[in-house]
């Protein structure tokens, strides 16, 4: 199948052929889901942790007698029960990470791209040229081809040893920008993919993402 490749006017200037499996295959919602709890947990640091009885300072002695006094019985003033003492099956420091087959990751990019495309919320832009930094540019440019109600866009890029300082340059243009995330081709993540408004891609980074599904379908 070929899509269109734009240019920083959002006029059609070419085309470029990809495999149909890239842009066009079943939709799965069960391997999104999936994909995405994956990926945020893979993300969560796990360092919650709360004192139990036994870690909170304090409650050595027993407050009162045991009877006599009319109140309830007490030994420590660290119980759960008592205002200051220790949790009760309390959060511990732990890993929540956890390993995806590849088959349901590589499932879960082909749906995430063909839900776009598909809603034609994907588009592919020629290759950027920077002789410096320009975050203006890079700005401008995104408020004159993001549609009217795009508020996440997620630009895909691809490193190529042909673009030279290109690439950095189209880094360092994009990273300050509201409301966008960039995503290497070479290492995507489904979850900013899933949640953007419009996907936009490269030249470049849709030929690699081409070249890299076709060797595995």
């Amino acid at each position: 199948m070929e899509v269109g490749i734009l240019n920083e006017n959002g006029d059609t200037v070419g085309n470029i052929e990809v495999i149909d499996a890239l842009l066009k295959s079943d939709v799965n919602k069960n391997v999104l889901y999936e994909a995405i709890k994956n990926e945020l947990a893979n993300k969560r640091q796990g360092t919650h942790s709360t004192k139990t009885r036994a870690e909170v300072s304090g409650g050595g002695r027993k407050p009162w007698r045991q009877k006599g006094t009319g109140r309830a019985r007490a030994g420590s003033t660290r119980s759960p029960v008592w205002v200051g003492g220790g949790k009760v099956h309390t959060p511990k420091p732990r890993d929540y990470s956890y390993r995806l087959p590849r088959k349901i990751k590589r499932h879960a990019l082909l749906s995430v791209l063909s839900m776009k495309y598909a809603a034609s919320m994907l588009k592919v832009f020629e290759d950027f040229t920077f002789e410096a930094v320009k975050t203006k540019r890079m700005a401008t440019f995104l408020n004159k081809v993001k549609g009217p109600n795009t508020r996440k866009v997620t630009f895909v890029v691809g490193k190529d040893e042909a673009l030279g300082e290109n690439y950095n340059n189209l880094l360092l243009s994009l990273r300050n920008i509201k409301d966008l995330k960039l995503v290497n081709a070479d290492s995507m993540s489904i979850h900013p993919l899933f949640y953007a408004d419009e996907i936009f891609f490269t030249k470049t980074a849709l030929t690699k993402l081409n070249e890299r599904v076709s060797s595995l379908v």
